[in-house]
């Protein structure tokens, strides 16, 4: 079991149970307590253990006050749930408070209309990026392998909001919905390409779409492309999109990230 398995396991009592005493670790700290995307990816982790049949494809997540690392209560409320297509709302809970609140629905593969126009991501080859060493405290990155475009790095103030390059797991394992909700949060937010931090790293919603996983362990010559754009900040607040494609250029999964700027 690798790291990122054993800290995202979900143990309920029964199988009827639908609430859960889980641990934030250390190992998943991040820039303000507990990171993101690793509490996003817990509740799909709840979730995957209350349906059958079905895919996590969408999770949505409202920070409702920051997370810390530590104990916290974990509750999965199915509020729909049917044959094709389920919506369960998943809230995380520290010191008698509701801190985060998520919304995952699942659905059964099912044939219809289908097209991909998106293309391949514009991101320069892997031994064109480079790593960029994140600061001192910040656990959540020994979690992947990361390299990064040079022409858009954090902290070089640049034209535009952009953050783009390649990762793959620190330890081989399938490209799953829980892995994949965790990783678009996982590199700096694209403004600190634009700005100096804190502006625009703290997240209001997080919501990532699940186009498609892949089942097996990526080769140890493979990797996976990612790209940030946040185009538009008004008023405090950015929205940053972000997608994440296979070694073939497919594209695995789409986030939207509505980070405060204020």
């Amino acid at each position: 079991m690798t790291v990122f398995d054993h800290t995202t396991t979900i143990k309920f009592e029964t199988p009827e149970a639908l609430q859960v005493d889980v641990d934030l670790p250390e190992s998943w700290s991040s820039l303000m307590g507990a990171h993101g995307g690793f509490v996003t990816a817990l509740a799909v982790r709840a979730v995957e253990q209350h349906v059958a049949g079905q895919a996590i494809r969408t999770v949505s997540t409202h920070f409702l006050r920051p997370v810390a690392l530590g104990n916290a209560t974990l509750c999965v409320k199915p509020l729909r749930t049917g044959r094709s297509l389920s919506t369960f709302e998943v809230t995380l809970r520290q010191n008698d408070r509701q801190v985060t609140s998520t919304r995952v629905t699942t659905a059964i593969a099912a044939e219809g209309s289908q097209w991909d126009h998106a293309g391949r991501l514009p991101v320069p080859p892997v031994d064109e990026c480079i790593v960029v060493p994140g600061p001192p405290g910040i656990r959540h990155l020994d979690h992947g392998v990361g390299v990064l475009d040079p022409a858009h790095l954090p902290l070089t103030r640049g034209e535009n909001a952009v953050l783009q390059g390649h990762i793959r797991p620190a330890e081989p394992r399938p490209i799953d919905a829980a892995w994949l909700t965790m990783v678009l949060d996982y590199f700096p937010p694209a403004a600190w390409s634009k700005v100096d931090p804190p502006t625009g790293g703290v997240s209001v919603d997080y919501t990532v779409h699940i186009h498609r996983t892949l089942s097996v362990a990526l080769p140890a010559d493979r990797w996976l492309a990612v790209s940030f754009r946040a185009d538009v900040s008004t008023d405090g607040l950015s929205l940053e999109h972000g997608a994440i494609a296979g070694p073939d250029g497919d594209l695995l999964a789409e986030s939207f990230h509505t980070r405060w700027t204020g």
